[in-house]
């Protein structure tokens, strides 16, 4: 059994071991997770998987305390200037330069949500005393210079590289120009550590001596512009700045709107995910894209939302079709005939779809692995969300939802 809670703020610091030791995975999504030491003693015992922009601790309010709260990254080093005392809360990256010691120590509590970027020398001492990590340690030699954590590595680096020197980056490193000299960073005895590296053909034989044996290899074509992203959206803006020959790290959508576009392409290659319009798949298998996965959208997609209503106009506005796709509450307009129904709405992966008792054998119809199907009174959506005895919705699916503006554990 599988736990959701979607919600604006989830106040941690009354949870109970007890309820939640039945499930499985436990997900909460939410602006803004609220927890003490003792909330944060527990969550880390139970398969808790927290999305949260921000994640407060009651110890911010205390008003003698400097408290700086980080979402993003955060880099500590020997002239990083903090006031004695200081609470740290970091929601992302936490990077801890060599010789920064002593000013760790002034401060009074670091709380991790994430991943601590740090010399291998203090790895061991990890977490200390004022530390507390809700995540990972990841650490890099001592000697080695920290790069941004997906390190772009161009032709002019080989000419700025130090002599003996070795760079850390603690994702990936991408080889983005086919006329970097790698020859010349083995003359100068550079060394790279990293998790995955982008490497051009006509490059390896070179550049593999330089990085750290248990680095990921990714070969990419010569010739191509590499572009990072995590959702990327092909269009002639696109082309004009990049040219025709693209290789994506991340995933790529391709609307109907981007075929002038992808018509314009003379090579693509996707580190990810391809979602494509039914439209454009003649064009992209002319092209032969090296991909890991092509999901085709058969119309306008709407995607992972916590609660979406589908009314008669949003199927009249889209004669293409519209796909719903993995969203937890689902509820269609009454005054929405079976016919557009059919001829228009496709819905996949959802966990519970509300409709009216007319409407639910086409439904059923144009659904793809959707737990529950019907009309709900109030009580019935309640109990379903969750989850109370003898609710029908909750015996159909191994997932919990709970949806609500503020909700305390």
């Amino acid at each position: 059994m599988r736990l959701k809670i979607n919600c604006d703020v989830c106040d941690t610091r009354k949870v109970n071991e007890d309820n939640y030791k039945e499930y499985e995975e436990i997900i909460i999504s939410a602006d803004k997770v609220i927890v003490d030491e003792r909330s944060k003693q527990i969550l880390s015992k139970l398969p808790f998987n927290i999305k949260a922009d921000e994640i407060r601790s009651d110890e911010e309010d205390r008003p003698q305390k400097d408290v700086q709260n980080v979402n993003g990254v955060y880099e500590i080093g020997p002239e990083t200037v903090v006031k004695e005392g200081t609470i740290l809360n970091v929601n992302g990256f936490l990077k801890i330069v060599p010789g920064c010691e002593e000013t760790l120590n002034k401060y009074e509590k670091i709380c991790i949500n994430g991943v601590i970027l740090c010399p291998k020398s203090l790895t061991g001492k990890l977490p200390m005393h004022s530390i507390s990590l809700n995540g990972m340690v990841k650490g890099y030699p001592d000697d080695y210079v920290m790069l941004d954590n997906k390190y772009k590595l161009d032709k002019y680096f080989p000419m700025r590289a130090a002599e003996y020197s070795g760079y850390f980056a603690s994702t990936c490193i991408f080889d983005v120009d086919d006329e970097t000299d790698f020859g010349k960073l083995a003359e100068k005895n550079v060394k790279f550590y990293t998790d995955k590296i982008y490497i051009r053909k006509s490059h390896l034989e070179k550049a593999l001596q330089l990085f750290n044996i248990e680095a990921k290899i990714v070969e990419i074509p010569d010739g191509c512009k590499i572009m990072n992203s995590d959702d990327f959206h092909l269009d002639d803006a696109l082309i004009s700045s990049a040219g025709d020959n693209i290789y994506v790290s991340g995933d790529v959508t391709i609307k109907k709107d981007s075929l002038p576009a992808l018509e314009k392409l003379t090579a693509l290659a996707v580190d990810g995910t391809v979602k494509i319009d039914r439209s454009c798949l003649e064009r992209f298998n002319q092209l032969n894209v090296n991909c890991a996965k092509v999901v085709v959208l058969d119309g306008f997609a709407i995607e992972d939302r916590a609660m979406v209503s589908l009314d008669r106009e949003m199927l009249e506005n889209h004669p293409e079709g519209v796909v719903l796709r993995d969203c937890a509450l689902v509820s269609i307009g009454d005054d929405i005939p079976t016919e557009l129904i059919r001829e228009r709405l496709k819905i996949k992966d959802c966990a519970k779809v509300t409709c009216a008792d007319q409407q639910k054998a086409v439904i059923s119809e144009v659904s793809q692995d959707v737990a529950f199907i019907g009309p709900w009174g109030v009580m019935g959506v309640f109990g379903s969300i969750f989850g109370r005895p003898g609710s029908d919705a909750s015996e159909s699916s191994d997932t919990k939802y709970i949806n609500a503006d503020f909700y305390e554990l």
